[in-house]
């Protein structure tokens, strides 16, 4: 473990500030540029074996980086929030409808309890993914479906 902490730590230290700032301005989020430089760090610490002896590690560091931000900016796209109940209708006065009453005639079971869990419970994706026994990432992309056909049905396309 120290021969793993002696090539680590330089690294960390040279490296940490620049891929902070790379993540920031790609993504123009300080908590997510932090997120990815960990996640990058991390990535590097678990390779130990394969990348001790890289020959250019800034590079594969700043390679790693970049894939983490698209990654980043991808899960993004399949998480856009799509309005579920009519402004109109909230603006007439009345209380605002009961979330599952609001949610159009047509959708699924599966469809509704996954709005249900994402927008009313307020659960992220891996807790969704966690109760439905499926990865985050097929998570995100039933949400993603779900609001679609939900827009679909209220004829917002």
């Amino acid at each position: 473990m120290n021969q793993i902490k002696k090539w680590f730590d330089p690294i960390y230290l040279q490296y940490h500030g620049e891929i902070v700032k790379y993540s920031f301005r790609h993504l123009n989020d300080a908590e997510l540029a932090q997120d990815i430089a960990h996640n990058v760090f991390l990535t590097l610490l678990t390779k130990y074996d394969q990348l001790r002896e890289h020959p250019n590690i800034h590079a594969w560091l700043l390679k790693t980086t970049h894939y983490q931000i698209l990654n980043e900016l991808q899960k993004s796209c399949y998480s856009l929030e799509v309005p579920l109940v009519l402004e109109d209708e909230l603006a007439a006065g009345d209380a605002p409808p009961d979330f599952l009453s609001a949610l159009p005639h047509g959708l699924s079971e599966g469809e509704r309890q996954i709005l249900y869990l994402f927008f009313e419970v307020g659960l992220t994706h891996e807790e969704i993914a966690a109760g439905l026994g499926c990865t985050p990432e097929a998570c995100r992309m039933r949400l993603h479906r779900a609001k679609k056909r939900c827009r679909d049905l209220l004829g917002k396309n």
